[in-house]
Order: C-alpha cells, then sequence, then structure tokens
C-alpha cells in the first residue's frame, strides 16, 4: 500500500533504458527524464524518494542531490564491464558519498529484483496503530512513547520534544521493550535498537518520530546489526577505507581451526583489469589452501564489519583473498579507544563480586568512559552486567584510583596472543563516579597516543602562538596585528585559561621540535557544549593538510572524552573557500534532525569609536524574568529547535548560565548571559540574548556577541523593538568594558543594525553537533582529508609531466 506513494526520478540518456525501469518500477509514482540539467529543474520543483540515474557524471550529480536532495535513496546505474566508470564511483564511495549501484545490462528480471530489494525497506508495508503504549530502557532510564505504527520488522515511536533524545542515537541498544493497549502487554521483546531519529513539525505540534528495529534473537551486547551491504562498490569502498587506517584484518577459518588472528593486510586494485582482491599476511595458528573460506573482521568509526572471502591463491608470505561479496554492518563502540604508549601503562585490580577472588590486569585500550582488559575465562567469570563496586584504576605513575564498574561486553581475544591464557577474552568495563585526577592522567595518555607531535599548548608563551596567527593573516576586527594594549588582553586571557581546571578550555599545538607548525583551541561557552576554534597551520608546510585534520580530530576527541559534554560546535566563515568546503560538505553529509544543526548568521559590528544612531522614541526594554525564560523555552520546543536549547543552555533553568559562571570563576574568568525583553500584546515582542564572558576567550568575540529571538517576524512592531534592544545591549557592553559590540544576526536583522551604525563584516555558519554522532565526523573528516590529498598528489604528477 506504501509501495504507490513511493516517488521515484529517472535520470539517464536511454529512452529504452528509462522505459523498461518505468515498466519495472510501476505503479509507484515516477518521472523520467533525460539530462542532468532536467534533473535540477526537477528536483527544485519536487523531491523524489528515490533517484536512478546514470553513472557518467556521478561525482557532479551528487553535487546536486546534495543540495537539492540529501535525504533521498540514491542508486547509480552502471555497467560493470565499464571499469574506469567502476572505479570512479568507488573513489567517489570511499570519499563517504552513500549510494547504490545496479548493473543496467542484467535481465529485466534481475534488475526488477535487485532494484525492489533496495527500495523494499522504504516500501515495506506499516499499518497504522491506536491506543499502543510502548516502554524500554536506555542507559538506565525508563522511557515512554506512543506507538503511531507497526511493521515486521519494528515500531514507529512518537515521542515528546522534552525526552532525552541525546541518549538516542542511530545504533543506540534498548533494554526490556515492551508494548501495552491498556494495561495489557501486546509485545514484549528482550531488546532493540534505534533505527532513525527525526523531527516531526507542523503548525500545531512538534514531536520526535523514532524507528525502532525488534532485536533477534541470539544478538549480543555489543554487536548490534545495522545493516547488509550487498553492493560491491559499497564494500570495496568500506575496505579501502579501513585498511587506510589500519591495515589489519582479523581472519578466521570458517572450517577446521577456528581461531582468529590479526593479519596484515592490503587492498590490490589492479588499473587494468578491474578485480580487487585482497593481500593478507601468512598466519601464526593455521594453514590456508586454495578454496578455504575466510571470515574477515574489521572495525571502522564506531562500527564493527564481517564478511567471506574465498582464497583464490597462495604465495611464500602470505594467501589472496577474494573481495566477500557482501559486509554485514554492526554497531559498536560510539567513543575513540586507543592504546597507551609503554611509557604510560594502566592497570585495573578489582574483588570479584561473585567468587571474592583479587583479579588484577594490565589494561588493554581505554577511554575516559571505560577500558578492556585481557582475562583467562577458563578460570575467571566476568559476564555482561556485572556490577563492581569497588574497582581500582591503577595509573602510570602507581596511583591508585578508587570507582566504580559495570561490565558491558565480553568476547573472545581476536587475535589470541595472550601468553600463559588458556581462554583469553577481552573483558570491556564502564567506570563510573571516576576521581578528576584519574579521568585527567586517562586524557593526557589518549592525547600523546593520539598524535605524539601535539603538546599541551596552556604553557606556551602567548606571544608565540600570535606569531602564527600573525604568519597566517587570522585577521579578527578586536585584535590587530600591530603591538597595543589589546595584545595584552589576549594575553591575560590565555593564561587564565591555562590555569583552568579540565574540561573548561585546552590548547594544542602541532610542534616539530620548539617550532609551532599548528595550532587548536578549545572552550566549553555552554554547560554540555565544546566549541573548538582558531585552527591554524603555517602556509609553508607542505603537509598543511594531515596536520589541519590531526588538531580538528583531537580536539573533537578531548571534548568527547568529557562525559558531560553532549555537543561540539564549529563557526567559520563562509566566504573562507576551504573550511566551507570541508566543514560545510560534512555538516550536510551527517545531518540528522534532534542531533545536529547548521545555521547561518551575519556578523555585524559597532566600534564604539562610533556613536549609535538610534531614535528616541523607541519602546521600553526590560530584564527577562523567570517567566521569560520559561516562555522561551517552550518558543524553541515548538519550533523544534532542540539542539539550540540544549546546546546553548536555553532550558529555563540553565538560561543565566549561573552553574557554568560559578565554575569560571574559581580561575578568574567570566562566561554569563543577559536576557532582555520588549513586551507585546500577548508575551514578548522580541528577546535579545546578550552573551557574556571574558575578553579573549574567543578572539572573534563569538562569546559576547548578542541575538535576538522573535516569535512573529512580519509584526509592525518588531524593527523599533530590535533597535530598543540593540541600544540595550550596546549599553550592557559598554558597561563590561568592550571596545565594540558583536551581533550574529538573521538576513532579514541586518538592514537594522546598519542604519544604527553597525557594519556588517561577513556571514558566518554555526554548525553543532551531538557526540554520538563523533564518529561519523571522524569517518567524513578522513575521506575529505584523503580526497584533497589525492588531487594534491595529481596535480604534482601533472606538474612533473609537463616539467619533462
Amino acid at each position: 500500500m506504501f509501495a504507490q506513494e513511493q516517488s521515484v526520478l529517472i535520470v539517464h540518456p536511454d529512452p529504452v533504458l528509462r522505459a523498461g525501469l518505468v515498466a519495472a518500477l510501476s505503479p509507484r509514482q515516477i518521472i523520467a527524464v533525460s539530462s542532468r540539467d532536467d534533473a535540477a529543474r526537477t528536483l527544485a520543483e519536487r523531491v523524489p524518494d528515490v533517484v536512478l540515474a546514470d553513472a557518467l557524471e556521478a561525482r557532479r550529480f551528487i553535487r546536486d542531490l546534495d543540495r537539492l536532495a540529501p535525504r533521498a535513496l540514491r542508486v547509480f546505474l552502471c555497467p560493470k564491464s565499464q571499469t574506469e566508470i567502476m572505479r570512479e564511483l568507488v573513489d567517489v564511495a570511499a570519499e563517504g558519498h552513500e549510494f547504490h549501484t545496479v548493473d543496467p545490462t542484467v535481465s529485466v528480471e534481475e534488475m526488477t529484483r535487485s532494484l525492489s530489494e533496495l527500495l523494499r525497506q522504504r516500501s515495506s508495508r506499516r499499518v497504522p496503530t491506536v491506543g499502543l503504549e510502548a516502554s524500554f530502557s536506555v542507559d538506565g532510564q525508563l522511557l515512554r512513547a506512543q506507538c503511531l505504527n507497526v511493521g515486521n520488522e519494528g515500531f514507529l515511536l512518537r515521542l515528546p520534544l522534552e525526552a532525552p533524545i541525546e541518549r538516542l542515537p542511530p545504533g543506540t541498544r534498548l533494554f526490556d521493550f515492551r508494548v501495552d493497549r491498556a494495561g495489557q502487554v501486546v509485545l514484549r521483546a528482550g531488546g532493540g535498537f534505534v533505527r532513525h531519529i527525526g523531527l516531526e513539525r507542523s503548525r500545531a505540534e512538534a514531536f520526535f518520530r523514532v524507528g525502532i528495529q525488534i532485536e533477534r534473537p541470539g544478538a549480543s551486547i555489543g554487536n548490534v546489526e545495522l545493516a547488509s551491504i550487498d553492493d560491491m562498490v559499497r564494500v570495496l569502498a568500506v575496505l579501502r577505507r579501513a585498511l587506510r587506517r589500519q591495515p589489519v584484518l582479523q581472519c578466521s577459518l570458517v572450517q577446521g581451526v577456528r581461531r582468529r588472528e590479526g593479519l596484515a593486510a592490503s587492498l590490490i586494485e589492479n588499473p587494468e583489469a578491474y578485480h580487487p582482491v585482497l593481500r593478507c599476511e601468512n598466519p601464526k595458528h593455521w594453514l590456508v589452501a586454495v578454496g578455504d573460506v575466510v571470515e574477515v573482521v574489521f572495525d571502522l568509526s564506531g562500527k564493527s564489519y564481517r564478511g567471506w572471502a574465498a582464497v583464490v591463491r597462495t604465495e611464500a608470505d602470505g594467501f589472496v583473498l577474494s573481495l566477500p561479496r557482501s559486509l554485514s554492518m554492526y554497531h559498536r563502540s560510539s567513543s575513540t579507544r586507543f592504546r597507551a604508549v609503554e611509557n604510560q601503562p594502566f592497570g585495573v585490580s578489582f574483588s570479584s563480586p561473585l567468587t571474592g577472588d583479587v583479579i588484577e590486569h594490565p589494561v588493554m585500550d581505554l577511554q575516559a568512559m571505560g577500558v578492556s582488559f585481557i582475562y583467562d575465562a577458563a578460570r575467571e567469570v566476568l559476564p555482561a552486567g556485572l556490577v563492581i563496586q569497588d574497582f581500582t584504576l591503577v595509573l602510570p605513575d602507581g596511583t591508585r584510583a578508587r570507582c566504580s564498574a559495570e561490565v558491558r561486553d565480553n568476547a573472545a581475544l581476536l587475535d589470541q596472543t595472550a601468553g600463559g591464557m588458556a581462554r583469553p577474552f577481552r573483558c570491556g568495563v564502564r567506570l563510573l563516579n571516576v576521581e578528576p585526577e584519574a579521568r585527567q592522567a586517562v586524557i593526557n595518555a589518549f592525547v600523546q597516543a593520539r598524535c605524539p607531535q601535539v603538546r599541551d599548548g596552556r604553557t606556551e608563551p602567548f606571544r608565540r602562538i600570535w606569531e602564527v596567527a600573525q604568519t597566517v593573516h587570522l585577521f579578527h576586527p578586536d585584535y590587530p596585528f600591530e603591538e597595543g594594549p589589546h595584545l595584552n588582553v589576549l594575553e591575560d586571557a590565555h593564561h587564565k585559561m591555562a590555569s583552568a581546571d579540565e574540561g573548561l578550555a585546552r590548547t594544542f599545538l602541532y610542534c616539530d621540535g620548539s617550532d609551532i607548525l599548528g595550532h587548536v583551541s578549545g572552550v566549553r561557552t555552554h554547560s554540555r557544549t565544546w566549541m573548538f576554534q582558531h585552527l591554524m597551520v603555517l602556509p609553508t608546510v607542505r603537509r598543511g593538510e594531515s596536520i589541519s585534520r590531526d588538531l580538528s580530530a583531537l580536539c573533537v576527541d578531548y571534548a568527547e572524552a568529557h562525559e558531560d559534554i553532549h555537543y561540539l560546535r564549529i563557526f567559520w566563515r563562509i566566504q573562507n573557500k576551504w573550511p566551507d568546503r570541508v566543514f560545510g560538505w560534512i555538516a550536510r553529509s551527517m545531518y540528522m534532525e534532534g542531533l545536529t544543526d547548521l545555521r547561518t548568521m551575519n556578523y555585524a559590528r559597532l566600534a564604539f569609536t562610533q556613536p549609535l544612531r538610534a531614535r528616541k522614541d523607541l519602546p521600553q526594554v526590560r530584564p527577562a524574568t523567570d517567566a521569560d525564560l520559561q516562555w522561551l523555552e517552550n518558543h524553541l520546543r515548538q519550533k523544534g529547535e532542540v539542539v539550540r536549547l540544549l546546546a546553548d543552555d536555553l532550558l529555563a533553568q540553565e538560561a543565566r548560565m549561573g552553574p557554568l559562571g560559578e565554575r569560571y570563576a574559581t580561575c578568574g574568568l567570566r562566561r554569563g548571559r543577559a536576557l532582555f525583553v520588549v513586551d507585546g500584546d500577548k508575551g514578548p515582542l522580541a528577546m535579545a540574548l546578550a552573551e557574556d564572558a571574558t575578553l579573549g576567550l574567543s578572539w572573534p568575540e563569538m562569546t559576547t556577541a548578542f541575538s535576538f529571538i522573535v516569535p512573529d517576524p512580519l509584526h509592525p512592531h518588531v524593527p523599533a523593538a530590535r533597535d530598543a534592544l540593540t541600544a540595550r545591549c550596546v549599553e550592557f557592553y559598554r558597561r563590561q568594558g568592550k571596545q565594540s559590540a558583536v551581533a550574529l544576526v538573521q538576513d532579514e536583522e541586518v538592514e537594522g543594525l546598519v542604519s544604527l551604525g553597525f557594519r556588517w563584516h561577513c556571514r558566518v555558519a554555526e554548525w553543532t553537533f551531538h557526540r554520538s554522532t563523533a564518529r561519523t565526523w571522524h569517518m567524513l573528516m578522513a575521506a575529505v582529508f584523503e580526497r584533497l590529498q589525492s588531487r594534491t598528489a595529481r596535480s604534482l604528477e601533472q606538474r612533473e609531466g609537463h616539467a619533462e
């Protein structure tokens, strides 16, 4: 019944093939066009559910789809015999683009079957439900939701806007799932997991739609199967990305000695005959022969992939595998693990709650929220879910930090190289109630393991950092490059942030000996939000792109290591082509309503050497009351701006930022917010949020800018209300000792500010994403920089060719 409602756009120059596709996909709503230009005009009028297109201009067409139909399912038609186009599709997929491929030269029946399988999930039948309520547990919290519809594989639930959706990113495991009607159990399942989450808006209300897939029997903790990839282009792209990051595959025979080993591996892509294969080193504990089937497992971006491949050839020092025909994808971990370096060993010690035996082991890998270690399952019992109240983390200097822990998963060790153990297992535990000193030791070890060339920049003389800013021309209006008292302001802020407690601010320097090659800093701008800023790399550095990637990734990983940081934020000038191309593409690619937010604003500034040209008959402005703060929270909820509500501390009880301000005050810094209101007939006509912070916390002063909240922009009195609020904010910043006032406003608000004497500087993008999407961010970031590096390599080859 729902298949007929699907809309499909077919783009192909061959009229015969277009007609065959229309017949194969009927009775769906189908539009068939012959060119990319015709498709662009069609997409501008209506966004289809599915787009089928010729693969000849896939890269250009993907750009159109990113702009006009970012949520559409993409399928490219490419004969497997066209090796050059296939190779180009693999390159595009390896850059992080998601799409499927179908061979149009196969029989009509086979092509129809392939397309139907791709569309199955979007066209499977759903039955609307009335009176059903679902309940489930996530992270120990019981949640209830209205059931909207049900299918053979799961449910679509409705959650209110105040629900903690930050706990429900796709892949999240749910426990004790049940469905009731009037108190009577309709369905009971051991668990499930989140497939997708989105925001539903209407004039009357807004709520979150959460798709839940019921877990199949036999699934284990930590192995949530998300999808099966059987498209050769996508299989090859995933393998290429994974082996570039870590050239190791976990391999085991399907029959015979089923002992898994980590084997050095590489992807062999023959440019002449495009039949890629995998080459692995010889295992130590089993033998391979031509015809054996090998299971291959690898991790990428918080997901585990598993497939089967046949041995096609053996060599003296290794063997060659065919490409897996499909890969099963599982949700594994949403946080970055790392292995501590040799000079910083960690250990664990605890008494088993089951037997009372004292268990001590070195740590295998760790993160700020958990550790894993190897134990002997033949003599030690550590089931998943076991709570250990008296758990000790042994730090590299021998200090013992006591906390509690919970066993989250256990599994046979992949490489099985632990000496002296009959059955070596890996045990992963979540740390609870960790002392700040212990968490800091883990974070410091993480930074060193993540990138040895990066050092803590908080103790670096500020003038050395400022020299890098001068070299890269990182100009900000309040802080010109020439000497003056403004540099003392920045230097004072730098020293105070260096003494701040961990998790409030951090500076990373990429160094070559004593020379600073790159810089990035991060600051907790709100109670749950980490903003990284001031990214700069010396232009003379040949590997500048990789340094930019490492510094950005390290800043994100550092923030993710703090459990109380839920959101990460980046600002950039839209006119600056490099960050807009890189971060803009990533932001659009990983868009997920309710978890990410991309906003564009205008950066306008009034230097206090210039007068404010405000008229005198402006409406009255008053400070916001508690009732106004509650109105603000309700207004943002009704608009569905949940990310902004939580990331900007705009809940009623947090809007004045008192707790965060107290934390800043302990190290001589200031952070807060003033809120001003102009009243209307039935509530606030307009409100201004005037951010307050120590000068120099952000060089472009993003933490001391004001903005407007206007419920009805078309109200005739709104322009006067904005002018009045602007005058009040300017007065507020003068009293704070600032030399200027900065406004971050929407397009329709710029003209009013310019008429008051403000100068428009640029348009800026503000991108905020939830910590649960950080692994996707890393994957796309790596894909972007791999693409940039390959372009650089090609241009160098072309230059060398011209020189010859």
